[in-house]
């Protein structure tokens, strides 16, 4: 990592409530970047290939929500990817226990390496989609948290979530547009909301709901 690269999270990481200690938590991102990259010259996992805008538009922004999310929470993050904003959260608060959906297995092959690379406890990458019925029978109503970074609307996501949140569980929808129309969601109350600019000026805007 370069030094103004490792530098910028560096500063972020010190602002944020980390749990473990600074240099092993570098150290984890320093890893999970190499990774990335290293299997994007093969299987396209991000079109971001720029160390920077990597450490901005995946690291730092899957770590805005990070206030939200207890220490003993049970995360469920819906279309993860190469596992934003699921890994990054995960490093930085290792006693969080959490679920990384995918439907595309090079995705959760690639998770499931970094799991097994940064010797993670309490995290598993299933290729699965959210919305089969088999699966939500088995986890319904099994998570405190249920997250994404995908490009679903408020309404879609919450259709997606709902079956799975704890009663008084949080929905987290991270947004990058300024203006987004807030339907009604039936069952779900809007407990916060936190709008903020990533290092490179890009938007960032963050809802909370409770599942009432």
């Amino acid at each position: 990592m370069m030094p103004e690269n490792r530098s910028l999270l560096e500063t972020f990481l010190k602002q944020s409530d980390i749990e473990g200690g600074l240099e092993d938590t570098l150290h984890a991102f320093q890893l999970y970047m190499d990774e990335l990259l290293r299997w994007n010259k093969v299987i396209n996992l991000t079109a971001i290939e720029e160390e920077s805008a990597i450490i901005i538009k995946h690291f730092i922004d899957s770590l805005t929500p990070l206030k939200f999310i207890g220490v003993n929470d049970f995360v469920l993050d819906i279309g993860s990817g190469a596992g934003f904003p699921g890994l990054p959260i995960k490093i930085a608060r290792p006693s969080v226990k959490i679920v990384m959906l995918d439907a595309r297995l090079k995705k959760t092959n690639f998770i499931s390496t970094m799991i097994g690379l940064l010797k993670m406890k309490g995290a598993t990458a299933l290729h699965q989609r959210a919305e089969e019925k088999n699966f939500r029978e088995i986890m319904g109503k099994s998570f405190d948290v249920v997250i994404s970074r995908a490009s679903f609307s408020l309404q879609e996501f919450a259709e997606l979530s709902m079956p799975y949140m704890k009663n008084r569980g949080k929905l987290i929808a991270m947004k990058s547009k300024k203006e987004e129309d807030k339907p009604d969601l039936i069952g779900l109350k809007q407990t916060d909301e936190f709008v903020t600019n990533l290092p490179d000026g890009s938007f960032r805007r963050i809802l909370v709901f409770e599942k009432t």
